[in-house]
């Protein structure tokens, strides 16, 4: 009899190891959907169209995009928070998701307990860029004329609780300077302003301004993270010219709903970091400023979910100093 119980349990252990592994391995059962939080046309939809063909060649699978663009993300990251957690729907997400529980006080779904981190896949810089009238040619000028000219100089960017508004905050609490952030519907109208001496200052994505700067209609100041540009291996970055610390960029990672199978999330977690070594990806991402996700840094899931606990904290802190309160 206690040999026959010893077998029974030995065979019920098995079974339970066996169940990690035949998630993995039946995964995908059926199309995969990628839900881009924003409009089509944008780098975070391209982003997601290009691992969707990757992802569907890996798989033999149908990998679809879906735009489900509004509320600064919050729309598409509802649809994704409480879709069936099978791994069969992601979501590519960016600066706008950890920055949303510093702007909105009601949101449907828990940033950190709804969602289930799967893969950092990019980063690009972001560029301290000026009207060419303006005169200051480095930041120790900037900050010196944002003092002796207080409330003045104003910071263009792309919507309220955007990655480009929150780095125009940060940068005018490190300077100690007053100087006014102004939120544009996207990129296009801020950076038309800026041309057109509207506002004089934006920190922006490298890739959307880059033509403006090679022409001379936008003065490249510095740039915001904490590397310099290959491309500009002479511009400073913010934080060795007068702003020690000061370091942000664009980023992008896929998510899935919160409790998709472990072994789901490692299948894709290993799928999503092969992608990133192919040539054609790293040669469309570099085309674009992209720079691929380092793996010792963010390339695990518990990495990149300890990467998102630590954005929104800083997010929260900035938002809290610059007096801004969710609503």
């Amino acid at each position: 009899m206690k040999r026959r119980h010893s077998l029974i349990a030995i065979a019920a252990l098995a079974a339970s190891l066996a169940v990690p592994a035949a998630h993995a391995q039946e995964f995908p059962s059926k199309q995969i959907r990628i839900i881009s939080p924003y409009g089509p046309g944008g780098g975070n939809d391209t982003i997601a169209r290009l691992l969707a063909t990757k992802l569907g060649a890996v798989f033999n699978q149908r990998v679809i995009v879906e735009n489900k663009p509004g509320g600064n993300t919050i729309i598409g990251n509802e649809f994704v928070a409480k879709a069936p957690a099978d791994g069969h729907t992601l979501v590519l997400n960016g600066n706008g998701f950890v920055t949303n529980p510093s702007f909105y006080a009601k949101m449907p779904f828990d940033t950190v307990k709804d969602f289930a981190p799967v893969a950092f896949i990019a980063s690009t810089q972001l560029v301290l860029v000026a009207n060419p009238t303006l005169p200051a040619n480095n930041v120790k000028e900037l900050i010196a004329l944002a003092k002796a000219k207080p409330g003045t100089l104003n910071f263009g960017n792309t919507g309220q609780g955007g990655p480009e508004h929150l780095a125009g905050v940060m940068f005018a609490q490190m300077a100690g300077a007053d100087m006014a952030s102004i939120p544009y519907k996207g990129a296009a109208a801020a950076i038309t302003d800026l041309l057109g001496g509207q506002v004089q200052l934006m920190i922006t994505a490298l890739a959307a301004v880059q033509p403006h700067i090679e022409s001379g209609k936008m003065k490249l100041i510095a740039m915001a993270n904490n590397a310099r540009s290959p491309r500009y291996p002479n511009v400073p970055t913010i934080a060795e010219s007068g702003l020690p610390g000061f370091d942000t960029s664009l980023w992008y990672g896929m998510m899935a709903p919160a409790g998709t199978p472990e072994p789901v999330i490692r299948r894709l977690n290993q799928e999503i970091n092969k992608i990133l070594h192919d040539k054609e990806v790293q040669e469309a991402f570099a085309s674009r400023g992209l720079t691929p996700g380092n793996e010792k840094l963010v390339g695990t899931p518990e990495l990149f979910a300890a990467f998102i606990k630590s954005e929104i904290s800083t997010t929260a802190r900035i938002a809290r100093a610059a007096g801004i309160k969710p609503e």
